[in-house]
């Protein structure tokens, strides 16, 4: 087993220890703590720990939408603080080579072209949302700004994943981009 394969295999052992506790009040907000954190780790998916936390728990698949929507962007604003105050130079150190990536200068472009409508889009996809953040705070967006528009566009992606959890599961064969989040949280669509 490869370095790739045993890390996903310990963030699904992770990941289902996790879920026995989906129906416990702390775990929304856990999730949505998890959901913060992963605009600087970028290996934790959340997507599909909300899909398969709705599928568990159907019920709760609002409140575990709104938890993780919340989350995201609150890690979004702490995010673009940070690259406002310590600049593109702390963005070089903790991600290097980032700005060599195919998502960089794909959301460079099409920042330059669409600036905050790019964000709203990047915000309700499966796409990495960093780079659009780093880019919008580099361009010295508002944070208040930056939040109303991730969150709206972070609300409808998230409430939209978690009906379709807790609702109708055979759709998410569908679902572009979403194959790899669900494999690591330990959901398989057929």
């Amino acid at each position: 087993m490869g370095l790739v394969e045993k890390f996903h295999s310990r963030i699904r052992k992770y990941i289902h220890i996790l879920q026995k506790y989906a129906d416990r009040i702390w775990y929304p907000p856990f999730i949505g703590m998890l959901a913060a954190l992963d605009n600087f780790l970028i290996v934790i998916p959340n997507d599909g720990i909300l899909i398969s936390s709705s599928m568990l728990t159907p019920r709760r698949w609002v409140t575990l939408a709104t938890s993780v929507a919340i989350g995201s962007t609150f890690g979004t604003i702490i995010l673009a603080a940070f690259v406002e105050t310590k600049g593109l130079e702390w963005i070089l150190e903790m991600y290097p080579g980032v700005t060599e990536t195919k998502y960089w200068v794909w959301t460079e472009d099409f920042f330059e072209k669409y600036g905050m409508i790019l964000v709203f889009i990047v915000a309700i996809t499966p796409l990495m949302q960093q780079p659009a953040i780093i880019l919008a705070s580099l361009a010295e967006t508002p944070l208040f700004l930056l939040a109303a528009i991730v969150f709206s566009g972070r609300f409808i992606k998230f409430l939209l994943m978690a009906y379709i959890g807790s609702h109708a599961p055979k759709l998410l064969n569908r679902m572009w981009g979403l194959k790899g989040e669900l494999n690591d949280s330990g959901v398989t669509t057929n």
